[in-house]
């Protein structure tokens, strides 16, 4: 963990994308992910015994949605959602539900890292 990395918890289900977020988030080098979660249950658990700087969050993802287990930490942690659908309606429901930010999937890799770092200097 580099000094002053800010400790993120990535919720995701796609445990391929999961790793892919995971090797973004440590090549950039201000963050250091500190807790995986496949769903929003375990997203709002992780949360709560981890205490991360962030959450990025996907959307969809089973049992608990991102958007409810938004509703569940923002309040303690900043969001930064994530989804590879452009819903309009879906990225409004988890702006709503307290999401600080939104990345569409198909941009992380240009947009994730700058857009963590913009939410973490806000708070």
């Amino acid at each position: 963990m580099g000094v002053g990395a800010h400790r993120i918890l990535v919720a995701e289900d796609d445990a391929a994308f999961l790793a892919a977020l995971e090797a973004l988030l440590a090549a950039d080098g201000r963050f250091t992910v500190v807790g995986r979660a496949r769903n929003g249950r375990e997203a709002v658990e992780l949360a709560q015994t981890l205490r991360p700087d962030a959450i990025v969050m996907d959307i969809e993802m089973p049992e608990v949605d991102g958007v409810e287990a938004t509703r569940q930490v923002a309040a303690s942690v900043p969001v930064l959602a994530i989804s590879g659908h452009d819903y309009e309606e879906r990225v409004l429901d988890i702006r709503d539900a307290g999401a600080a930010d939104y990345v569409r999937k198909a941009r992380v890799d240009d947009e994730l890292c700058d857009a963590l770092a913009a939410l973490l200097l806000r708070d």
